[in-house]
């Protein structure tokens, strides 16, 4: 193959990955999230049971999908991804709404193929789009196309998560109507499925850029089973690595216990618009503007880093975190988003912290594996917490009988119960983190 076919290749390969993140990231559900999956009908511990379902999908496929990438091609990966969520958009629009055993199980359907498909995606795209500029001998360009991905991608989350919450927004909607001069007048249930099936729209075209891309010429791969066996034996040695060495271990742990709680919120966080009295079409506004926030915070992690240690960090990001949690419990009406401000800027920090002091300490040949890792135990203890979050919406629930009156607002009353609860577990879970430090290297010390 002659260099310019290659670069031709490379070119097309390169505009196919910048679109496929673009829409792979453009789900338009995601400002109403939670909001969305109640109005289906499902209990507040069912959307924790279904959190729980997506991140254990994830880490069971994490490995195998990336050893299968490496053996099979990253462009079958990348297709398969494309199936797998426009299939899980699919599950969505033909589940009926108003609860009951078929959709519940629907749902799980959903979590499952929406968790394989990001497993399925992770890596192997940005995997083919390098290679394939470095077969044409252009991967000094690379910086420059994760730059551009980065800005396209958070414009197309910008302006989905806009038009996401818009488009859900009854009283929006109508005024628009009025405004075109048009009749009908919709209500909230009949909108429950417009942002799935914009999201439908939205895996088509992530289908069609996977089928446009073209696998770069590499060299041989080695078999299914060996690439896998090799991958499970870097994972062994890397968490060996980590188990043994005090920092990434202190590292790891301390980005579980931030992650899990944030993340925990973040998940619930249209809920907790609608309970603090917000319009349903601020929440695309919100969901942006905290986007935004990527701009400048990681700046100011870099500042921090530079100048303090990791530790003092640490603990600069947890009281944050926590302050923001007591505010949030709080469910201040129209104010109650000012805390959030703290969460959000918690989990950026912690992201920036936790890449860069990993990528400082790792060893150059565990590096990825050793992220990986960090991605497989944040996303574990996720799972977990979501599953006792479902646990303890269920036991708050069984605390009420029906004498007590609640009837359309019983599950905003029993989400505001499950507030108090996110400070109290965070707080719990950084002595958690802790006793187990100490417990691991007592001797050391």
């Amino acid at each position: 193959m002659v260099g310019s076919d290659l670069q031709s290749i490379a070119q097309r390969n390169v505009r196919a990955f910048t679109i496929f993140r673009m829409f792979f990231n453009a789900r338009f559900y995601y400002p109403v999230y939670a909001l969305l999956f109640l109005h289906y009908g499902l209990t507040l511990e069912q959307f924790g049971i279904l959190n729980g379902v997506w991140a254990a999908t994830i880490v069971l496929l994490e490995v195998p999908s990336g050893a299968l990438a490496d053996t099979l091609g990253r462009r079958k990966l990348l297709i398969l991804a494309g199936c797998l969520m426009v299939l899980e958009m699919a599950v969505l629009l033909v589940a009926p709404v108003g609860g009951g055993v078929l959709m519940f199980w629907l749902f799980v359907l959903n979590r499952i193929l929406s968790g394989a498909a990001e497993a399925a995606a992770s890596g192997a795209d940005e995997a083919l789009a390098y290679d394939s500029l470095r077969a044409a001998g252009q991967e000094r360009q690379w910086g420059g196309v994760l730059e551009r991905v980065q800005r396209d991608t958070s414009l197309a989350f910008f302006f989905a998560m806009l038009i996401g919450a818009a488009v859900y927004d009854a009283e929006m909607v109508n005024a628009v109507l009025q405004f075109v001069g048009a009749s009908m007048f919709v209500e909230q249930g009949h909108l429950i499925k417009v942002p799935i099936a914009l999201s439908l729209v939205s895996a088509l075209v992530v289908l069609a850029m996977a089928l446009r891309m073209q696998e770069a010429p590499v060299a041989e791969h080695e078999s299914v089973r060996a690439t896998i066996i090799k991958s499970l034996q870097q994972s062994v040695a890397a968490s060996r690595w980590i188990w043994l060495t005090a920092f990434p271990f202190g590292v790891i742990l301390a980005a579980m216990a931030l992650d899990s709680v944030i993340r925990q919120f973040l998940t619930l966080a249209s809920e907790y618009w609608s309970v603090i009295e917000l319009p349903i079409a601020s929440f695309g506004l919100i969901g942006s503007g905290m986007a935004l926030m990527g701009v400048f915070v990681p700046r100011l992690a870099r500042i921090l880093a530079d100048r303090y240690t990791p530790l003092q960090n640490g603990l600069f990001v947890c009281v944050g975190v926590l302050v923001g949690l007591v505010g949030m419990s709080m469910v201040i009406p129209y104010w109650g988003i000012v805390p959030t401000v703290l969460l959000y800027a918690g989990i950026q920090m912690t992201g920036y912290f936790v890449s860069r002091y990993l990528n400082e300490t790792a060893p150059s040949e565990q590096r990825a594996t050793v992220l990986s890792f960090r991605g497989l135990s944040t996303n574990f203890i996720y799972g977990m917490v979501s599953l006792m979050y479902a646990s303890l919406i269920a036991s708050t629930r069984g605390e009420y009988s029906d004498e007590d009156g609640l009837t359309g607002d019983f599950e905003h009353v029993i989400f505001v119960e499950s507030l108090g609860w996110f400070p109290i577990y965070f707080v719990v879970s950084l002595f958690a983190v802790y006793l187990i430090y100490r417990l691991r290297f007592r001797q050391a010390q």
